[in-house]
């Protein structure tokens, strides 16, 4: 059948009554499209949290393989972001969206039978490309289809549900690890993001502006604007310079782990089990604090969490530069590390719902894709600065350079967010 007919009948397909499971799908439109394929992928990417540094020490590639192990997906991330936001607006949101759930498996299940570091290395950047693909994609389908004083919650929603199944991941990874051996967090990694493609492919709905006008047949309004006039703006640069620094100071937790589950395994040689435990403790105290954000964010504004929250991280990261200097014993390292997560949990959503509000509806895939490009640029250069602090100075010196510089850069994002940036929830 050629392409426009199948567009046509894709629009014929909408237009019929829902029935059965379909019908139950759409009254729960957010839980089955939204939530659930979050939750799936929080969980299996929990899986594989507290593995990373171990599999890191087993190839005797140490601390600064572990940061690798950290920036390469991020790296994909920055790689694969502008590409994403092109393609969103000309093909569509859910062929992207069904595309990075099957890429995510096939890359998780790919390290299983990799023979080296740098093959494992390989499927995590794939790993990362993949992952992005979908966060971006998911990110711009709220934008399209959500009244701008329920963005937050929706945002904030996803990410919440999201870290409970990380919450789940971490401590039922590692104790796979301890009893199967480090890859096999991976295969559960696999199936998880092969059973969230479900979802995206039976109740997504596209959304992306061009590609409905083009099933209506409407020619003009389905020819996509690639100026920059629409992006270069006072508001957005402020955006993404600010994006781009609190990227660079949280861009380290990852499952309520990244660069601090790798420490805490060097500094203090804790295994899978001890290390899946405290990942998940972060998850418990981080699901309320994130979906109250989202509250906070549709009531009061953006700026009431994000200034805040920015300024809490860098007191976590500079508490944790301490620990680092004087070595000082694992409680102080649980202290650093509640209070960075507790930021980074009221932070969750908060930048991609500004964005959201600032993003020009002809162009989102566009806009999100540069927007996700800085953000990802932000968070590879976290475990950047962390790879390269531990590579070039010894002992406790690397880390503490590290966690300190990751605390300029949040403090530096608070103030320019409070000072400089207008408040963009509308009131009306």
């Amino acid at each position: 059948m050629p392409p426009d007919e199948q567009e046509a009948q894709a629009s014929t397909d909408e237009a019929k009554p829902a029935t059965g499971m379909r019908r139950w799908a759409e009254r729960n439109e957010a839980l089955v499209s939204l939530l659930l394929p979050a939750f799936l992928l929080g969980m299996g990417r929990g899986f594989i949290v507290p593995v990373l540094p171990l599999i890191a020490i087993d190839f005797g590639a140490g601390a600064a393989g572990a940061g690798l192990m950290l920036f390469v997906p991020m790296l994909g991330g920055v790689i694969v972001s502008l590409p994403t936001g092109y393609l969103m607006d000309r093909i569509g949101r859910r062929k992207l969206l069904i595309a990075s759930t099957l890429l995510l498996s096939l890359s998780a299940l790919l390290v299983l039978q990799a023979s080296s570091f740098t093959e494992i290395l390989i499927y995590l950047g794939i790993n990362g490309l993949a992952q992005q693909m979908w966060q971006m994609t998911r990110l711009t389908v709220i934008a399209d289809s959500s009244a701008q004083n329920r963005r937050g919650r929706m945002i904030t929603g996803m990410a919440g549900v999201n870290r409970a199944g990380t919450l789940l991941g971490p401590l039922a990874g590692g104790a796979i690890a301890e009893l199967f051996g480090l890859r096999m967090p991976f295969l559960v990694f696999g199936i998880m993001a092969l059973l969230a493609t479900v979802p995206s492919y039976l109740f997504v709905r596209e959304t992306a502006p061009a590609v409905l006008a083009r099933r209506r047949g409407d020619t003009a309004a389905a020819q996509v604007d690639i100026s920059w006039a629409r992006l270069i703006t006072k508001a957005v640069v402020v955006l993404f310079a600010a994006q781009f620094m609190a990227n660079v100071g949280r861009g380290g937790v990852q499952g309520q782990g990244g660069i601090y589950v790798a420490y805490a395994a060097f500094a203090y040689g804790l295994d899978a089990l001890a290390l899946g435990g405290i990942s998940s403790a972060m998850g418990i105290i981080g699901i309320p604090v994130t979906l109250m954000a989202g509250q906070v964010m549709d009531r009061f504004g953006r700026k009431r969490t994000i200034v805040p929250a920015s300024a809490l991280l860098a007191v976590g990261l500079w508490i944790m530069g301490g620990v680092a200097w004087s070595e000082l014993g694992l409680p102080f390292f649980i202290l650093g590390f509640i209070t960075i997560n507790l930021a980074v949990s009221f932070m969750a959503g908060s930048m991609q719902t500004l964005g959201s509000d600032v993003a020009p509806a002809a162009a989102r895939g566009k806009f999100f894709g540069v927007n996700r490009l800085i953000a990802e640029a932000g968070s590879a250069t976290n475990p950047g600065i962390f790879t390269l602090s531990v590579a070039l100075i010894a002992g406790a010196g690397g880390f503490t350079v590290a966690f300190a510089s990751m605390g300029g850069f949040a403090i530096a994002a608070s103030l320019l967010i409070g000072l400089v940036l207008r408040e963009t929830l509308r009131k009306d």
